[in-house]
């Protein structure tokens, strides 16, 4: 569970903000294959778990895994897998589709398996992910592009 920012007349908006925007810890394990064309496969997981402070009122007496949180255990992951490249890590650089077919609640458990890469001239690489439940539903498929910022802070397409 991660433990809600403190807030106080005292603290500046600055502060507050990096409190309160603290990474959502959206992963617990990573396991990464060799995939095909040079790429990797990755499977990850984490449970849902209705007492952490980023689920507070979504929704009360129900507990629904948001679909961003979905996308960003997959994001976890993937970065887990693929770590740095030239001191950067990668970000998402296009989601090209998501479907939420089920919901994830309070104690499911969400397993991510993806195939990753392999990494372009661009210093880009698709993820393909198919998020399960703990029960064998299927909850969620993703399509994403993935990249590594260029050096300069410039947009490297």
């Amino acid at each position: 569970m991660t433990a809600a920012p403190a807030f106080s007349a005292a603290t500046r908006p600055v502060d507050t903000y990096e409190a309160a925007a603290a990474p959502l810890p959206a992963v617990e394990w990573v396991e990464v294959s060799a995939g095909p064309r040079g790429g990797i496969g990755l499977r990850a997981g984490t449970t849902v778990d209705a007492t952490d402070v980023y689920l507070a009122g979504h929704f009360p007496e129900l507990t629904v895994y948001p679909g961003v949180f979905t996308l960003e255990t997959i994001g976890q992951a993937v970065t887990a897998a693929v770590g740095y490249c030239a001191g950067r890590l990668p970000q998402l650089h296009r989601l090209r589709s998501a479907r939420f077919l089920a919901p994830l609640l309070a104690g499911d458990t969400l397993t991510v398996e993806a195939s990753v890469g392999p990494v372009g001239e661009d210093q880009s690489f698709d993820v393909t992910a198919r998020c399960v439940r703990g029960d064998g539903v299927h909850a969620a498929t993703v399509r994403a592009v993935y990249r590594w910022p260029s050096t300069d802070g410039g947009d490297a397409r």
